[in-house]
């Protein structure tokens, strides 16, 4: 018995610690379910051809087609659990994607993707925008986040989240400006620091 618990033990210090995800479904394995908003699946965007390779860029994560006139958004409601964390997005942009270079089309960004009750907040153009919200507050933080435009790569942003109410109900948006082409989230966490 003391050799099954020592081995286990063993194993259990070789494993690497995996910080929990505050969000659902983050990696989009169950397509968009637990989100909200402009998003769509792969799903929408597969070949009825079997023979066909599915294009790389919609084959996989949440997709938002960007409108001309429009910000889109996605949603997802989430329990936080401390005040702290770390927010890490991987997402692509689909070759010769281009955002809005009208400053009025950044102007009141709360206003332009319809969160009433959230303060004024201009972004620079060529900006998407992330906000953490306690659910149903006035309360909340943002994080601009700059897009390579010119690279099909999939791009990495990690960002330190705080002043969160711990224990609350939150809203995670992300928000994208009018433009032309495909933003894809291929995965989005909020974990412990």
């Amino acid at each position: 018995m003391k050799t099954l618990f020592l081995t286990l033990l063993a194993l259990a210090c070789t494993l690497p610690l995996r910080a929990d995800n505050w969000l659902q479904n983050g990696d989009f394995t169950d397509g968009i379910t637990h989100w909200r908003g402009n998003g769509r699946a792969p799903a929408d965007y597969a070949t009825e051809n079997p023979l066909e390779k599915p294009d790389l860029l919609t084959s996989k994560g949440l997709i938002i087609p960007l409108r001309h006139r429009d910000w889109d958004k996605i949603i997802q409601d989430f329990k936080g659990k401390n005040a702290s964390g770390v927010l890490t997005i991987t997402y692509m942009v689909s070759p010769g994607l281009t955002f809005s270079t009208k400053p009025d089309d950044y102007a009141n960004v709360p206003d332009q993707i319809h969160s009433d009750g959230w303060q004024g907040v201009a972004t620079p153009p060529g900006d998407w925008v992330v906000f953490i919200a306690d659910f149903g507050s006035e309360r909340y933080t943002y994080y601009e986040i700059k897009p390579k435009l010119d690279s099909s790569a999939p791009q990495t942003c990690q960002l330190p989240v705080s002043r969160l109410t711990p224990h609350e109900d939150k809203t995670i948006t992300l928000a994208f400006p009018p433009g032309d082409g495909k933003v894809v989230i291929l995965n989005i966490s909020l974990t412990d620091n």
